[in-house]
């Protein structure tokens, strides 16, 4: 009765590409990936392995080779998917949370539009592309209140890391600088289409309301 973010945007996706003033004939497919200890798997399909590539093409742009891109027609469709994909989502207890992500979540909408009025006879209609990018961040947790160890403090660290990594491809970009670390970690490299291109980017930052995690979640 109260759909999240994801839900939410992905119902709105729907919704504008069924308008009658669209052009365009869409459709859609989904991919859904985790990023866990710097290794990439296939939430959609477990089985064909943890360390998959991310690579750079001109047709795809960036992507994770080998994961399966399922065609979607509905948000009931793609809900179904995300609990499927979830069901194998790495999490575990810490001091922190109970049910701690312990890997990013990165839910790819891929949306092909192709002109379907106004199309000269004996020429190829216009296609559009876009993709929408849904992407849940393992929470940051110090390891002196998380109370983790061995691989638990492992995975921490990483996590730790790649978040570091996406803060430092925002201050890069923010500056201007030349060179913008897209590929210090698998996460800003699978996501170098989204914040480095003409996209639209939006961060919504979860935070904690007690006093012992001020000093974590004071914005500067």
């Amino acid at each position: 009765s109260q759909p999240g973010v994801m839900p939410r945007a992905i119902s709105e996706l729907f919704a504008r590409s069924a308008t009658d003033h669209d052009d365009y004939k869409w459709r859609f497919s989904l991919t859904y990936v985790e990023i866990y200890n710097e290794r990439v798997k296939d939430l959609l399909n477990p089985m064909s392995g943890c360390d998959l590539d991310v690579r750079e093409d001109a047709r795809k742009g960036t992507h994770v080779a080998g994961a399966v891109e399922v065609a979607v027609a509905s948000l009931q469709e793609i809900m179904e998917l995300m609990n499927k994909g979830n069901l194998y989502r790495t999490t575990e207890a810490t001091n922190c949370n109970e049910v701690s992500s312990r890997s990013h979540a990165v839910l790819q909408v891929n949306c092909v539009g192709v002109e379907q009025y106004g199309v000269e006879e004996g020429a190829k209609p216009k296609k559009q592309k876009s993709r929408l990018s849904l992407i849940d961040l393992a929470g940051s947790e110090r390891l002196n209140k998380s109370k983790v160890s061995g691989q638990q403090a492992t995975e921490a660290k990483l996590i730790n890391k790649s978040l570091s990594s996406l803060g430092d491809v925002f201050q890069a970009l923010q500056t201007k600088s030349a060179h913008v670390p897209f590929r210090n970690s698998k996460l800003t490299h699978l996501l170098s289409d989204v914040l480095g291109g003409g996209a639209k980017v939006l961060m919504i930052v979860c935070t904690s309301p007690a006093a012992s995690s001020a000093s974590e979640t004071a914005c500067s």
